[in-house]
């Protein structure tokens, strides 16, 4: 069940964007925003429904998910604290594109789609911030797409481990650990679990990766990126 927290104070209007604004800009913000908590797997917003409201995460993480041919689907975006979903069609008052999902236990902030365009007229500025924020996100899901087609799958493997290091990784006794499953990663590249734990399972023994429970440790980067560039 997805649960509106309204008694705790929003600090929405401090991701950046919205922290450049007048204090009385601020504060229309932070009063119309609402936090979500959000259970692991709840459904966000699902592709084509309005964008009623511009999203960005507070704690856990959501994956935007877009549904193909046959209901084949493909993580496009893995969404961290800190940063804005949903927010490009929110501005234009166009359908959501994909669907957004709770990977894990979150909670989220939302603004009405009509307040933040209204605030955009009269503040531009804040319209470019949202757009540069997440445009090489979107330019990144784009690429995704077109490699799906294109590239190899151990390519696109190594290519996703290293966009996630920076995003979800945490230090580890000298490693950089993924908290993701063999299921997740073949959904972000649009492969199966079988590819993935096959490919996965021979970085392992070449001693690129370190398999964890639900998790993957990237010990040897430099090999990753060979494999990403997709170089011999």
């Amino acid at each position: 069940m997805i649960r509106l927290i309204e008694d705790r104070q929003s600090r929405v209007d401090e991701l950046p964007g919205f922290r450049t604004l007048p204090p009385a800009e601020r504060a229309l913000v932070k009063g119309a925003a609402r936090e979500v908590a959000l259970p692991k797997g709840a459904l966000v917003f699902s592709q084509g429904q309005p964008s009623a409201y511009v999203w960005a995460v507070r704690e856990g993480l959501v994956h935007i998910v877009k549904s193909g041919p046959g209901g084949r689907e493909i993580v496009l975006e893995v969404i961290p604290p800190g940063e804005f979903f949903g927010a490009v069609v929110a501005l234009e008052g166009r359908p959501y594109p994909a669907s957004a999902l709770a990977i894990e236990a979150s909670t989220v902030w939302r603004v009405p789609s009509q307040l933040v365009r209204e605030i955009c007229q009269r503040h531009p500025t804040l319209r470019s911030a949202i757009l540069a924020l997440v445009t090489p996100r979107l330019r990144s899901a784009h690429e995704r797409l077109q490699s799906v087609a294109l590239e190899p799958v151990e390519q696109r493997l190594a290519r996703m481990l290293l966009a996630l290091a920076p995003k979800i990784g945490r230090a580890e006794n000298g490693v950089t650990v993924l908290p993701i499953t063999r299921q997740e990663l073949a959904d972000m590249v649009g492969t199966t679990v079988e590819t993935a734990i096959r490919i996965t399972s021979k970085w392992h023994k070449s001693g690129f990766v370190r398999s964890q429970r639900h998790a993957l440790a990237l010990a040897d980067l430099a090999a990753l990126r060979v494999l990403a560039a997709g170089e011999d």
